[in-house]
């Protein structure tokens, strides 16, 4: 055998720099992407390694699942899976605010101040700043369960065919008067946020 009919693999002589890279399907102007990532997991790795655990959790079983899926013939696309993996990364590792620094936080300082205001004006024991903290945490609870309630039972009426409107209202309206009291809050005492 000659040595012309043989095919090459490589122009030159010399063997590539990464022979893995041949597989998959990188052009040059991906390397600008690539490295950017790569600089930003090692910034998040050493600043908050909260997000990389979480998304390593997270990015393992799911990425598992769409190999899966791909072989057996289920049409799951990676965005989906993809979507789904940044979704659950947000929502577990940048999104920590508690809640009461969503919502009647202004009124759970005012009651605070009000509480230590009556203290120190020598009326003897009074409501703790636990307990304050306590009763708004319950409220804000017991706020957030009502809506995902509502929430579902409007989608379980939209499902059977049934007029979801007025439950939605409901809830929008819930929303509204949480805002209002906020808002009201800020204008009179000043310390919303």
């Amino acid at each position: 055998m000659n040595d012309r009919t043989l095919p090459r693999l490589y122009p030159s002589t010399t063997p590539p720099r990464f022979p893995f890279l041949k597989r998959l399907p990188i052009h040059p102007r991906d390397f600008p992407f690539i490295i950017i990532c790569l600089g930003a997991s090692i910034y998040l790795t050493l600043k908050d390694p909260v997000f990389i655990t979480t998304l390593g959790s997270f990015s393992i079983p799911l990425l598992s699942l769409w190999h899966i899926a791909k072989g057996s013939g289920i049409p799951l696309r990676f965005w989906h899976i993809a979507l789904t993996i940044l979704t659950a990364t947000l929502t577990f590792s940048l999104f920590e605010t508690p809640a009461h620094a969503i919502f009647l936080s202004g009124l759970e300082e005012f009651f605070k101040e009000l509480a230590q205001g009556v203290q120190s004006g020598g009326s003897g024991a009074t409501i703790t700043d636990d307990v304050i903290e306590l009763i708004f945490n319950l409220i804000r609870g017991v706020f957030l369960l009502i809506v995902a309630g509502a929430s579902l039972f409007a989608y379980n009426q939209a499902q059977q065919g049934n007029d979801w409107r007025p439950i939605v209202s409901q809830v929008g309206l819930a929303f509204a008067i949480v805002i209002a009291v906020d808002i009201i809050t800020f204008l009179f005492v000043g310390t919303g946020t």
